[in-house]
């Protein structure tokens, strides 16, 4: 389920990011944010379900499954009321980080204390939740105070954008690593099976 779902948001983030683009560049929109008001809440989605679908404690996944209602509905409210669809809905984003950051901790600690896993580094889930954490922890500090430096200097909030970046590719580099270990322990499960001992 997992891979499914890392898939899904890794095609999600390829059609934002493109289709983002493509209305600045070829659409000549000048404002391509409320792209980014309606990818936000489909993320949250795709990364609740993932986290639903390996945390083991009954509760918390309930918690998550109500908690998918409530984002979409605080979502359009955010984007209706407070931060409309030419604006950066940077609240919701760190709204959606602060959940991540806790479901990804939350997922850190049911693996160890629960000892799931003995080689942690030979873990999918282990390299997808690194990235995971890594990545809205670095969202949480720029989208904080994007707004204001979209209002104070453009410059200050164009490097950040790409400070944001570097967090993307570190998530994609940990994703591929988690890939490489599913692929490893494919192999060796494959190995055991022909040549049991």
């Amino acid at each position: 389920m997992y891979v499914k779902m890392v898939i899904a948001f890794m095609l999600l983030w390829l059609v934002t990011a493109v289709t983002a683009m493509v209305l600045v560049r070829y659409v000549k929109l000048k404002n391509n944010l409320f792209v980014f008001h309606i990818s936000t809440p489909i993320q949250y989605i795709i990364l609740c379900t993932l986290y639903k679908s390996v945390i083991l404690n009954a509760r918390i996944k309930r918690i998550i499954a109500v908690s998918i209602f409530c984002f979409i509905v605080l979502s359009i409210f955010f984007s209706a009321f407070i931060q409309l669809p030419a604006s950066n809905n940077s609240y919701v984003v760190s709204i959606e980080s602060v959940i991540m950051i806790f479901l990804s901790l939350y997922y850190l600690r049911e693996i160890l204390l629960l000892q799931q896993v003995t080689v942690l580094h030979r873990f999918p889930m282990f390299w997808i939740s690194i990235g995971i954490l890594f990545y809205f922890t670095g969202i949480l500090l720029i989208e904080g105070m994007l707004n204001y430096m979209i209002i104070h200097s453009m410059e200050l909030a164009k490097r950040s954008y790409m400070i944001e970046n570097l967090f993307e590719y570190l998530l994609f580099v940990l994703f591929i690593i988690g890939a490489f270990c599913n692929k490893n322990s494919l192999a060796s499960l494959k190995k055991t099976i022909r040549n049991p001992r």
